[in-house]
């Protein structure tokens, strides 16, 4: 009896089958599903016998079939043409979506399937009604079946026609060899047989080619120019929800909705999705807090905002009039905000966080990050910032590190998130090092420096929103939905000079530029400023420089050398400073000079009470970029740094180490500006005379008079110039208002909407200001487009200022005046230009280098200076606005929306494959992916293993002409083919560790080996640090952290954030992956 029994444990059903096959001339098989896995098992020795296959459910095992079969169980009227059109739709499915043909040996197979179709010989029929049963009916030929007494072999069981079911797990299957038992199995299948739907056999082979055969890419190779059309829209394409509200729908129409706003909240919802994270990066005026507050309302999850200070109010109002629940907290308090979070968050509980100008946050060394990092883990996050691309590798890294863990990343746009990036990190360095050494050229840096940006670009594609005004301009749906509702784009003119005359007060200015920062011409033989009160570490005697910088690091940690680099900086900086007040305005001067006056004093009361030397701690302090972006109102904020970072914790340097002359230059420097303090301002420190501010009061008179109905905004880098503006200005009877971080009330914004903003309703509007003074600080947040000029009252040394203030006069919601205008507002002497009109007044030159450094030196005639900064402008607003990349292919793609060719395009199947013999840069297989939402390109050929390629890289590659034809696949294309497909989602790329996460790392083994805290953390710790998850600041914490102070670590780094940073880890979805198209360049 147990011969009978078959169960792939002593005998595969496979082997049985394939030894009875050659006595056989006819296989009657009904199983419940056909796998192809299985026929291919079969297939060589059954290729000349008669063929019927009775399915009984369907073609593949899936979920969804039960939930077909159980309907079709319940619904009493089949038809019996839905049961084909199904089942032609599985096996379309089949042959298209998975990978069981899809080599060279199994086409073969396939091959001689299909033959036996086409003769005939094959047959495949469907059950109406679902069937579970297993009978293989093997009727024996002429030679073996003894004149009918052994008709032939009926096995039945639990095998289905698969390689499982053949070979692969445990079944129970048994073998009839008596006649009876044939027969009444084969009585059992021909009524079946009978009752059943024909799916394919040669009477209906029209109906098989046309509906499935048509439909595969079997045999197929298809127009490279369809390929094209079908890669851009695949990539192209924004997958859509339905039940999105609008910013329309949200504010009762106070916005508009507009078509390329809501594509951006659908980009991002789609990004947050699939990614944790999105970057908005559309340029100054298109409204990204508009699209940010779209998507926090669709989300509806808790929000925390993190904003500079002078947006708070922003923020709040957005709140309200987007009705999302969110806490905003400015960004000198994410402190807090972590402590927010975690009292308020439950368990696995999802917040939103959004981050506008998150470029502030780009030093991922810094305290601030390290707490942002703790807050982003594990929540969505949402970034507003300027474009991203044009960054340093490092600050981009930093950014897309608040939501992505590098070794374990969503991405698949790259192998390895956090090797790419480090490499490309690495590569930027190494050009800058060779740039400053003269050791490459601007060209070939411009170009190393584009290639990377565009690395970048490709790797962090799938999280970022970001288009131009010429984006708007190019994508006709875009530009459609903008004309239809009114609205137009303008792009203003390049910026004009306008001139004040210094000439009463020239030999001042010269003398005073001169003894801030030398000039060409100046003497050696006078005292110039020094900054000394900024930079004692330049003055430590030669012989005692070790001693101290042993002792510095003993006690805080601070390496002496890295303390030299940046006091010399912030000496250089404070120099740079004074000149750029200068220039601003007397008043903005004259505060500057008596800071620095005072603080020079309060450092020698310090020597004279401790005969000590006060400096800040290294963490403490930042960069000296950081205290001069510190705010947009300029030096009141960075005097109160220096005060801010002077109380917080500061060591000494014993004056034993320090030269002599550190005190006498400290003083000499406090006379130096006491004298020009009052060469200036006189005895009692009162501003004389101010002949720039003169010529403004009158050039605004004027254009006033001109053009009355064109408002003016007035930008200053400082709030003392603004605040004394804002002052002379109102004296001298002008309608003016001027704006800085303090005058950020309510009552303030309401009154510059009122004024300004030309997207008020007419009965809201007022006229009670012409003149709006403000800082930098009204260069975000603010529609000030009812003024229709700009004058920047500083040089404009920062071309990304520039753009971001016309940015708050050139707004999408509503067009008034069909031209903008900018002013640059440069000091002359009118005496000399009288006599040598070409030629730059010496005064304006040297006031002009003293600010902008060397790349004014060339300039020499007044033409140049002028074409200098409108280049510089240009090039910044060429940047901000260029178009993207891809606007040409989504321009084409629009145009062939509609039309047959298009309608072909999106006809052929995944996995359709063709050839080209053309000249493009790469050859080999060019082969392009799905995994989840995101698109995989690689290219392979016989000599290199496949490697990735940006999207803009393999579109190029992918374009085709309408009339190109394909040619024959090479002898090489499975073997290259199948190659490039095994690695299309999988890689091969370590991430490297860095010597600071390996010095990590061995310091958690010290504290493991030494039970200094529970083990259970420490593994944990160890895990997320192996995964590169943590902020660089947190890294310098544990390297830097003594092991008597280890009980100090989980206050830093918590048990809560590791769970949630491992939990991140543990989330990243591996997705379901389509091979989508594959093409062959010659």
């Amino acid at each position: 009896m147990s011969s009978n029994f078959i169960t792939n444990k002593e005998k595969f059903l496979a082997d049985i089958i394939i030894g009875i096959l050659p006595k056989t001339d006819a296989v009657d098989i009904l199983v419940g599903y056909f796998y192809f896995s299985g026929y291919m098992q079969l297939s060589e020795g059954m290729k000349d016998k008669q063929i019927r296959i009775l399915v009984g459910l369907d073609v593949d095992l899936h979920i969804t079939k039960y939930i077909r079969e159980v309907e079709a169980v319940r619904n009493r009227f089949i038809s019996r043409n839905t049961v084909r059109e199904e089942y032609y739709k599985q096996f379309i499915n089949l042959f298209n979506d998975t990978d069981f043909l899809d080599t060279a040996e199994k086409l073969e197979q396939f091959k001689m399937f299909y033959e036996k179709i086409l003769d005939g010989s094959l047959e495949i029929r469907k059950t109406l009604e679902p069937c579970h049963s297993k009978m293989y009916l093997f009727a024996y030929d002429n030679t073996m079946n003894e004149g009918g007494e052994l008709p032939g072999v009926l096995i039945t069981g639990s095998s289905n026609l698969s390689y499982q079911g053949l070979k692969g797990r445990l079944e129970l299957n048994a073998r009839f060899n008596d006649k009876q038992d044939y027969d009444e199995g084969k009585r059992l299948f021909d009524e079946l047989w009978d009752a059943s739907v024909n799916i394919v056999c040669k009477e209906n082979l029209d109906e098989w080619n046309n509906k499935v055969m048509a439909r595969i890419w079997y045999d197929k190779l298809y127009s490279p120019y369809l390929m094209y059309i079908r890669v851009l829209k695949e990539y192209f394409n924004i997958p859509k929800s339905d039940n999105i509200l609008t910013p329309y729908d949200i504010t009762d129409g106070k916005y508009s909705n507009l078509r390329y706003q809501t594509d951006a909240v659908q980009m991002a919802l789609n990004a947050l999705n699939n990614h944790s994270g999105v970057i908005i990066a559309d340029v100054v005026g298109l409204g990204k807090s508009v699209i940010a507050s779209t998507v926090a309302r669709n989300l509806r999850l808790r929000t925390i905002i993190v904003c500079p200070p002078h947006l708070y109010k922003q923020w709040e109002g957005y709140r309200d009039e987007f009705a999302f629940t969110a806490t905003v907290f400015s960004a000198g308090k994410i402190e807090d905000a972590v402590s927010y979070y975690q009292e308020l968050a439950k368990d696995e509980e999802q917040f939103l966080i959004i981050i506008d100008e998150a470029h502030r946050f780009r030093n991922e060394y810094t305290q601030d990050y390290a707490l942002l990092h703790n807050l982003c883990s594990g929540n969505k996050v949402l970034l507003l910032t300027a474009t991203p691309f044009n960054n340093q590798p490092a600050d981009i890294y930093a950014l897309i590190k608040l939501f992505q863990i590098p070794s374990h990343s969503t991405l698949k746009t790259v192998e390895n998130l956090g090797a790419s990036f480090k490499d490309l990190i690495n590569k930027y360095r190494i050009l800058r090092e060779e740039q400053r050494e003269g050791k490459t050229t601007d060209e070939e840096v411009k170009a190393e420096v584009n290639d990377i940006a565009k690395k970048i670009r490709s790797i962090i594609s799938p999280l970022v929103v970001r288009r131009s005004r010429l984006d708007l301009q190019d994508i006709p749906e875009y530009a459609d939905d903008l004309k239809q509702q009114n609205i137009q784009l303008v792009l203003p003119d390049d910026p004009e000079e306008l001139e004040y005359d210094l000439s009463g007060l020239k030999d001042l200015y010269l003398t005073t530029l001169d003894r801030i920062s030398k000039s060409e011409s100046g003497s050696d033989a006078v005292y110039r400023f020094k900054a000394a009160r900024y930079s004692p570490a330049l003055y430590i005697h030669e012989n005692l420089k070790e001693k101290l910088a042993q002792e510095l690091e003993a006690k805080t940690g601070v390496k002496f050398n890295l303390l030299i680099g940046r006091q010399a900086n912030i000496s250089s900086f404070m120099r740079h400073l004074l000149v750029a007040r200068f220039e601003s305005s007397v008043a903005a001067f004259q505060a500057s000079l008596g800071y620095m006056i005072r603080s020079s004093e309060h450092m020698l009361k310090w020597i004279g009470k401790r005969n000590k030397i006060p400096v800040f701690k290294k963490g403490n302090l930042p960069d000296v970029e950081t205290f001069y972006e510190s705010s947009n109102d300029g030096m009141q904020e960075i005097e109160e740094l220096f005060d801010k970072y002077e109380a917080r914790g500061f060591f000494e340097i014993d004056m034993k180490y320090v030269k002599n002359d550190f005190v006498a230059d400290v003083e000499a420097d406090i006379q130096l500006l006491k004298n020009l303090r009052e060469q200036w301002f006189g005895k009692d420190n009162t501003v004389k005379s101010d002949p720039k501010l003169d010529s403004f009061i009158r050039i605004v008179r004027k254009m006033m008079k001109d053009e009355p109905k064109r408002k003016l905004v007035v930008f200053s880098e400082f709030a003392d110039t603004v605040n004394y503006l804002g002052e002379a200005l109102r004296e001298a009877g002008l309608p003016v208002m001027k704006y800085t971080s303090a005058d950020a009330t309510s009552a303030n914004k309401d009154r510059i909407r009122a004024n300004f903003d030309a997207g008020l309703k007419s009965s809201m509007q007022q006229n009670d200001f012409h003149i709006l003074v403000a800082t930098d600080a009204i260069s975000e947040g603010y529609n000030l487009h009812r003024a229709g000029a700009i004058f920047n009252y500083d040089i404009p040394y920062n071309p990304t200022r520039v753009i971001q203030r016309i940015g708050r006069i050139n707004r999408i919601n509503k067009k008034v005046f069909d031209k903008l205008f900018i002013y640059n507002y440069f000091p002359t002497d009118v005496g000399e230009t009288e006599t040598r009109t070409k030629e730059i007044s010496t005064l304006k030159m040297a006031m002009i280098h003293a600010i902008m450094g060397e790349d004014t030196k060339a300039l020499t005639k007044e033409e140049e200076l002028q074409a200098y900064f409108k280049e510089r402008y240009r090039k910044e607003f060429i940047r901000s606005e260029e178009a993207s990349w891809d606007t040409p292919y989504r321009k084409f793609l629009n145009a062939l929306k509609g039309t047959e060719i298009y309608d072909e395009a999106m006809n052929l199947p995944h996995r359709a494959r063709t050839a080209r013999n053309i000249a493009k840069p790469l050859k080999g297989v060019l082969m392009f992916g799905c995994k989840g939402n995101d698109f995989v390109f690689k290219i392979g050929n016989t000599e290199n293993v496949p490697m990735m390629i940006s999207a803009e890289e393999a579109i190029s590659l992918f374009e085709a002409e309408k009339d190109e034809k394909p040619v024959d696949l090479s002898p090489d294309f499975d073997i290259v083919y199948q190659k490039v497909k095994a690695s299309l989602f999988c890689s091969d790329v370590t991430d490297r560790s860095e010597k600071e996460l390996v010095n990590a790392l061995a310091k958690v083994k010290v504290l493991m080996k030494n039970q200094l805290l529970p083990k259970d953390y420490l593994s944990d710790l160890m895990q997320v640090i192996k995964a590169d998850a943590l902020s660089g600041y947190e890294i310098r914490y544990i390297n830097q952290l003594v092991l008597k102070n280890a009980e100090k670590l989980p206050l830093k780094i918590s048990t809560e954030y590791l769970a949630r940073l491992i939990y991140m880890q543990n989330k990243v979805d591996d997705s379901d992956e389509t091979l989508i198209l594959s093409e062959e360049l010659q």
